[in-house]
């Protein structure tokens, strides 16, 4: 079976200061524009991305025919990636298109900054995640999991394999990096989310990064646990001392950053268990539905994770074929089961509007993020060694 190939990008502050504020606040307005009625399409809700073409250069890129087949891929309905980066900080694009007219002839409302600018290839793009923020040692490991196939498929090395953008990668463990938003952003674009308390969020990433888990740990956790538990600690951190603030808002980041961490260790050990295993030796249930515990388990909501690591017999015995010192932490009703009912009920209440106490988000925090006790997220983050 052929794998999903990406591609890989790197953008030149010289074009732009604000590149990627450019495009992400572009895609913003258009879906705000779709909610409120001025953009009618919704396939109008997208942004164009163009890998502007070098003046020193005479001859067209090499492997650009490589480069749009990657259209191909985008239009049978693979999930395909674009990952961006400054080498500071790293994004992934969803891709809708790519092509080598100039989208600007079509009437394409691209950013201002490409005005003269002639462009090898253009990327249409859905939407736009944030994977790291200002984080090099991270970009660098976060590329290392993707490898170049115009460089004998060896991992992507930020420091002297950034060579013949776009780069074509692969990598092992296929990541659909959007698949998940209509769990974890209420159905918003991932571009919206990571936009709200973006510098504060900056910061208290940095600063629970170097003076709480470590940046090993850190770096461990899914990026969508970094961003709401650092979304969550902001609004925390601001309002800790209005006993009368309504903290629903923090209660769902911390459920959220929780129930993130705690579906990527179980989908990575079920990979791990069941991948080559025959279609109807993965079969689970949960909640009357089927799921195939080998394919890369969809996003599961805080109950049916409970419900799976609980009740579901292949759950445990994958576990015990695959993580078998990690199995009691994770299924003991006791352990992580515990942890996460708890979490479930202070975010049902939350999920239906009803306000969320100081108290009561304080004890979630300190649960969850390990203040004067081990915490979930820490414990969840350990198993991946």
């Amino acid at each position: 079976m052929t794998r999903p190939r990406h591609l890989v990008a790197v953008w030149n502050p010289d074009y732009a200061v604000d590149a990627m504020d450019a495009h992400v606040n572009l895609l913003i307005e258009r879906a705000r524009a779709h909610r409120d009625g001025r953009l009618t399409n919704e396939d109008d809700v997208h942004v164009w991305w163009g890998r502007i073409a070098s003046p020193r250069r005479a001859d067209p890129l090499p492997h650009l025919a490589d480069v749009l087949e990657l259209d191909d891929q985008i239009q049978d309905g693979v999930p395909t990636h674009l990952y961006l980066t400054d080498y500071r900080s790293l994004y992934v694009a969803d891709l809708s298109e790519v092509t080598v007219d100039d989208v600007r002839a079509r009437g394409a409302d691209v950013p201002s900054y490409y005005r003269g600018l002639e462009c090898d290839v253009w990327f249409g793009v859905w939407d736009i995640r944030r994977v790291v923020a200002h984080d090099t040692p991270a970009v660098i490991q976060e590329l290392r999991k993707l490898h170049n196939t115009r460089y004998h498929d060896h991992p992507v090395s930020l420091y002297g394999g950034i060579t013949e953008l776009p780069l074509i990668v692969w990598r092992e463990a296929e990541i659909d990096w959007f698949g998940d938003r209509s769990a974890l952003t209420e159905g918003h674009l991932w571009a919206e989310r990571d936009g709200e308390l973006r510098g504060e969020v900056d910061r208290l990433s940095a600063d629970l990064r170097d003076n709480l888990f470590g940046a090993r740990i850190w770096r461990r956790m899914e990026p969508a646990t970094r961003t709401f538990l650092a979304s969550a600690e902001a609004v925390v951190r601001a309002r800790r001392d209005d006993p009368a603030f309504d903290f629903t808002g923090a209660a769902l980041g911390y459920a959220k950053a929780l129930e993130t961490e705690a579906n990527a260790v179980l989908r990575h050990f079920m990979s791990k268990a069941y991948a080559d295993r025959n279609i109807n030796q993965r079969m689970a249930h949960v909640d009357g539905r089927p799921l195939d515990l080998g394919a890369g388990i969809p996003h599961q909501t805080i109950g049916a994770l409970r419900r799976l690591l609980l009740d579901e017999p292949l759950v445990r015995k994958g576990l015990q074929a695959v993580a078998s010192r990690h199995e009691k932490h994770l299924t003991d009703p006791y352990k992580l089961p515990r942890q996460l009912e708890r979490v479930q009920k202070v975010r049902n209440p939350a999920a239906h509007s009803e306000p969320v106490s100081r108290d009561e988000v304080l004890e979630l925090r300190d649960e969850i993020m390990g203040i004067g006790q081990t915490g979930a997220l820490l414990e969840l983050a350990r198993l991946k060694d």
